[in-house]
């Protein structure tokens, strides 16, 4: 009996023992609960455990204010599709499904509706094992990136408005790095290079900075200078004129050039065009004052005059001696007066196409008379030592036409002549 006793009595004692050691425990696992959830509660992301029935074991403040709730009491032991509508919840579980049959993690964005409107998380979801390696568990924590998508959806908006701008114009617009990689083109552009605007980003050493040395060139003189640089250039027979400007980084230095080419081929044109009009009028006008300059007047059926004004240089020379041989041939002349009264400047050149004329008149069996001869004009002939051999120099137009009228030899006591 004694023994017996001794026995139950030890047993109790063992039990007293084993209890507290149990109570110590569990008060241990409290307090390293208190301390998890604490550090889980004082995580801005969304932290949960839910079971493959998506029922929360585990969650975080973080969680249970997404859901509406003020504690996570309020949310551990129920079922997601408490919380929330259920096409977002379908959603969330298919993803919660995946993990469970691929038995890794996966990087998903899920959306979920709060009182701020739908906010975009990133969430990781993973598997949880047992002490037998069998998923129980599927593990999450999501990070809310909504700024980060709104931002991201303006900027797009911005850049499409942008785009939209810029392919507005007839220019060619491109933005490229100083390597010549292509950042953005506008329709223009890419349709110069035979693709889209979409497609043109990322290709280098195209139009009209396909050339690696003038590319060179430019990159350097912006780097240097600091400002836009100009040049021309020329594709399938069209002209641009470009300009690029430099795009500068935080620091100040150039990081990119932004190119803007114009195509000013019709302009270019449209000026050649000019150009060629004003020479033919300019043409159609010295032809002109040359005829004016030059007349051919008829005195007799035999007889042709031809008064000289003005200055006489080498290509009125030839239009001259080529009027009075026309003349002398399709008249038949046989007398031409030419007179020097109006000629501005005498020279030695003048003298010489006097001469030459005269000569030329003579081979197509002309009488030339030369009137109007000033003494600087004679005295040019002279210094020339002209051969003005049955040539018959007069005073005056007046006292030439009157000789050719009355016909060869016979003028009327003549002021001055002589037949040389």
């Amino acid at each position: 009996m004694t023994n017996e006793m001794e026995i139950v009595e030890r047993m109790g004692l063992e039990n007293d023992t084993l209890r507290k050691r149990v109570a110590e425990l569990e008060q241990t696992v409290r307090q390293r609960d208190r301390v998890l959830q604490t550090i889980l509660d004082h995580i801005p992301a969304l932290i949960f455990v839910m079971d493959l029935e998506d029922t929360y074991s585990h969650t975080n403040h973080s969680c249970a204010t997404f859901m509406g709730r003020k504690d996570v009491s309020e949310i551990v032991g129920h079922n997601a599709s408490e919380f929330f509508p259920p096409e977002v919840f379908a959603a969330w579980r298919e993803n919660n499904r995946m993990v469970a049959a691929k038995g890794e993690a996966i990087v998903a964005e899920e959306s979920g509706p709060t009182e701020d409107g739908i906010q975009v998380y990133r969430s990781i979801k993973f598997p949880i094992r047992d002490s037998e390696g069998i998923i129980r568990w599927i593990g999450g924590i999501a990070t809310n990136v909504t700024a980060e998508r709104r931002a991201e959806e303006r900027l797009g908006e911005s850049q499409a408005r942008a785009q939209a701008m810029l392919d507005a114009s007839t220019d060619l617009l491109l933005l490229v790095d100083l390597e010549g990689v292509v950042v953005m083109a506008n329709q223009a552009a890419a349709g110069r290079l035979g693709c889209s605007p979409a497609e043109a980003v990322g290709r280098r050493d195209v139009f009209p900075l396909d050339e690696p040395d003038r590319r060179a060139f430019l990159v350097e003189e912006v780097r240097r200078t600091g400002t836009p640089a100009r040049f021309d250039a020329a594709r399938d027979e069209r002209w641009f004129e470009v300009t690029a400007y430099p795009v500068r980084s935080g620091d100040g230095l150039p990081a990119r050039l932004a190119v803007f080419g114009r195509d000013v081929t019709d302009q270019r044109r449209a000026a050649q065009e000019q150009r060629r009009l004003q020479e033919q009028v300019i043409e159609a006008q010295r032809l002109a004052i040359q005829e004016i300059g030059t007349p051919l007047v008829p005195l007799t059926d035999e007889a042709v005059a031809i008064p000289l004004i003005g200055a006489i240089d080498e290509v009125r020379a030839a239009h001259f001696v080529e009027t009075m041989l026309r003349g002398v041939d399709a008249r038949g002349a046989q007398i031409v007066v030419v007179d020097v009264t109006g000629v501005s400047n005498v020279d030695t050149h003048v003298a010489e196409v006097l001469v030459r004329a005269a000569r030329a008149a003579k081979l197509l069996g002309a009488e030339v008379i030369m009137t109007g001869i000033r003494p600087a004009v004679a005295q040019a002939l002279v210094d020339l030592g002209a051969d003005l051999g049955g040539v018959v120099t007069l005073a005056s137009l007046q006292d030439g036409i009157a000789y050719a009228v009355r016909g060869k030899g016979r003028a009327s006591s003549p002021r001055r002549g002589v037949r040389a």
